[in-house]
């Protein structure tokens, strides 16, 4: 594998969402997919059903080991042991929420929401028209100067009613790209066990943590009692770069939560396809070396960005990412007398999302992705940093 070589006009030659949108003189820096390869085992079995033509019903679980092949490796990486009784395939985690949103917060009740945030949430939130009591991360330095984002666990204690019913926790979060600690978790415990609340935990990036940051930990690990409040949301998708296949994996810390979400019949739940658990399974099985390579690159890229921006741009604030692929950019600094996102598609030719979609908080933002080849992401910064110099 050889990333570098991925040149602006081969990525241009994908038929994804991504490269389609905006045409062939922007550079799309906005949906989280990567612009990596499958990785070989999974090229192979889609090879081998394009050549069967094998496109039938899938054998639900437990038929199906996908569930078994999601908790040994819970148990690997995280210590956690997730029984696949107490799990479900959907298609995918945004499904999840808006369904969570839905059966665990009755119509007058609110969620919990750590703004910036992954804008799907405030879609659903909107959308199940439930109130939102927004808790933002906080900018802040550590004792050992290193600068990081931190929930603001005094607002959040100050203003919790008790209307307050679902606490949707992204851990490690979007778009900040903050990994959270044991001691913030236990915190957050601690304040849901107080105030009997429900919790959805979204770990679809858990896999996509940095060296010198982490380890990730399981909201459902801090607590036999925190786990029976706690649904997780899980999947391949981020880590394998696998959107398109749709699956997902929910897990119930206790049968309440799962009678809860059983309300609503299996169809409107959504399941298995016929692609996507086989290859989640692969993934999770089989790509371990690709996985590990992926995840150099994407370290090696958010290094090259904290060098950049510190020698280039230095009135362009980027806390560095201890996870993800997705970069929170402040660009306050530049008093540009728009969003910087409209101005960056404008003058650069650099698609990002606008920080205005993750909450007010995120004005003067953009969320930025580098799951990228080096020479993409050079010339993504040089326009970003050329539109600069000469506004």
């Amino acid at each position: 594998m050889n990333f570098d070589d991925i040149s602006l006009e081969k990525a241009r030659q994908s038929r994804s969402y991504k490269w389609t949108k905006y045409g062939n003189e922007i550079i799309p820096s906005w949906i989280a997919d990567m612009d990596f390869p499958a990785a070989d085992p999974i090229r192979k079995y889609l090879h081998s059903l394009g050549e069967s033509g094998d496109l039938c019903y899938v054998p639900e679980p437990p038929l199906d080991p996908l569930l078994e092949v999601f908790s040994t490796r819970m148990k690997d990486r995280f210590g956690w042991l997730p029984a696949p009784e107490d799990m479900e395939c959907m298609t995918d985690i945004v499904q999840g929420i808006y369904i969570a949103v839905k059966v665990l917060c009755a119509d007058d009740e609110k969620v919990i929401v750590n703004t910036p945030a992954y804008h799907p949430i405030l879609n659903a939130c909107k959308d199940m028209k439930r109130d939102i009591f927004d808790c933002p991360l906080n900018k802040c330095v550590s004792e050992t100067g290193k600068p990081g984002w931190q929930i603001d666990f005094d607002r959040l204690e100050r203003e919790i009613d008790p209307k307050t019913r679902l606490l949707l926790l992204v851990n490690p979060h979007n778009p900040t790209g903050r990994a959270f600690n044991r001691d913030e978790l236990e915190k957050i415990a601690d304040i849901v066990r107080r105030h009997n609340l429900w919790v959805v935990s979204d770990e679809i990036h858990c896999d996509l943590i940095f060296p010198g940051s982490g380890p990730h930990i399981p909201f459902a690990t801090i607590g036999e009692d925190v786990a029976q409040r706690t649904v997780t949301f899980n999947s391949a998708s981020k880590s394998h770069n696998l959107g398109a296949t749709r699956c997902s994996i929910a897990h119930y810390g206790c049968a309440e939560l799962k009678t809860k979400f059983d309300q609503l019949p299996r169809g409107i739940r959504g399941g298995a396809n016929a692609v996507g658990p086989r290859i989640s399974k692969i993934a999770w099985q089989e790509c371990g070396d690709w996985f590990e390579y992926v995840l150099a690159y994407l370290d090696s890229n958010n290094k090259y960005m904290i060098d950049f921006f510190k020698s280039e741009l230095p009135e362009i604030d980027y806390i560095p990412n201890e996870a993800t692929y997705l970069a929170w950019l402040d660009f306050n600094r530049t008093e540009l007398a728009e969003d910087p996102a409209n101005f960056l598609l404008r003058k650069a030719g650099v698609a990002a999302y606008s920080g205005l979609m993750f909450g007010e908080q995120g004005k003067g933002h953009i969320r930025l992705n580098f799951a990228t080849s080096r020479p993409i992401l050079q010339e993504k910064l040089r326009r970003i940093r050329d539109a600069i110099l000469e506004r």
